[in-house]
């Protein structure tokens, strides 16, 4: 894979077409097709959907996930050629897996957010690089360098990669107001089909699936945190949350929080780093991290 390659994958995203693309790019538009089907053969997947009467560039689901890949590709490639290399890197790459609620502007904990702000205006000369990435996949970005750190739910065993633990926080009860719920109530009377649904973690599947059944099917299962915005549309559901998220929904939404006969687990966010390679600036977010979780009601911060 080649620098042009990415560079005509990236510029037919931004413009939506070939044509625009190889024009801005300075070449023919059939030198910028055998880029791309060459980066195609090379993954091993299509990038874009291609047929007739198509008017309009359409990216595979594939090409969609690609996108995010192709930018830090390029930011490391920019980078070398920069010489970064041969002095320490001034860039910081952080993941997060989607449920975390941890790096999203829109639903971060307010503590947490200023934990980055923080870090940001201590940090002036530092670019930070954001994104989001599955658990499963972390592990291998943060060993080939493409990650400095990562948050996760579920850990695995790795001999290059160090594995640990933020924080815990409880989970609790959240349902909508026109269900009419109880201030106390029995897990077993709880309509599965009402459910909003998120995975919070492997150790939290294994506790719903206990109570539910592994066929039980939600209103709405979700890996990513806009189901506060469902919550605020509509009061006729109800979601297991985090205690802090939930102090969070009830500010804005037509719900409320209730206790249940048996205790729901905490869920567990871990990070993720080079056990011979740490980013100067892991040690400072993490600090300020810790900060202000340790403001957070209901959640426990586990120290170095």
């Amino acid at each position: 894979m080649t620098f042009l390659e990415i560079e005509a994958f990236l510029k037919i995203t931004e413009t939506g077409s070939f044509s625009a693309a190889a024009e801005a790019l300075y070449v023919t538009q059939p030198a910028l097709g055998r880029r791309i089907r060459a980066m195609e053969e090379e993954l091993g997947y299509p990038l874009f959907v291609r047929g007739k009467g198509l008017r309009k560039v359409e990216l595979t689901r594939q090409g969609h996930a690609f996108i995010g890949i192709a930018h830090r590709w390029q930011a490391l490639w920019n980078e070398t050629r920069e010489a970064a290399l041969l002095a320490p890197s001034r860039n910081f790459y952080v993941a997060s897996v989607g449920n975390t609620y941890f790096i999203r502007k829109d639903g971060f904990k307010q503590g947490d957010a200023d934990a980055f702000r923080t870090f940001m205006k201590e940090n002036p000369e530092c670019s930070l690089h954001v994104s989001t990435l599955h658990s499963s996949e972390a592990y291998s970005y943060v060993g080939n360098r493409s990650v400095d750190i990562a948050f996760i739910t579920d850990p695995i065993y790795s001999s290059s990669v160090g594995t640990h633990i933020l924080f815990k926080e409880k989970l609790c009860l959240v349902a909508g107001k026109e269900l009419n719920l109880p201030e106390h109530v029995r897990i077993r009377e709880l309509d599965p089909q009402l459910e909003i649904r998120t995975m919070w973690d492997r150790n939290f599947e294994a506790w719903h699936s206990y109570f539910f059944g592994d066929k039980a099917i939600p209103r709405m299962y979700l890996d990513e945190m806009g189901f506060l915005q469902y919550f605020t549309q509509s009061g006729d559901n109800w979601a297991f949350l985090p205690i802090s998220i939930a102090r969070t929904v009830l500010r804005d939404a037509p719900v409320s929080i209730h206790t249940l006969d048996v205790e729901p687990p905490s869920r567990t966010l871990y990070y993720l780093d080079r056990l011979d390679d740490r980013s100067p600036y892991q040690e400072h977010l993490l600090r300020l991290c810790r900060q202000k979780l340790s403001q957070e009601e209901g959640i426990r911060v586990e120290e170095e």
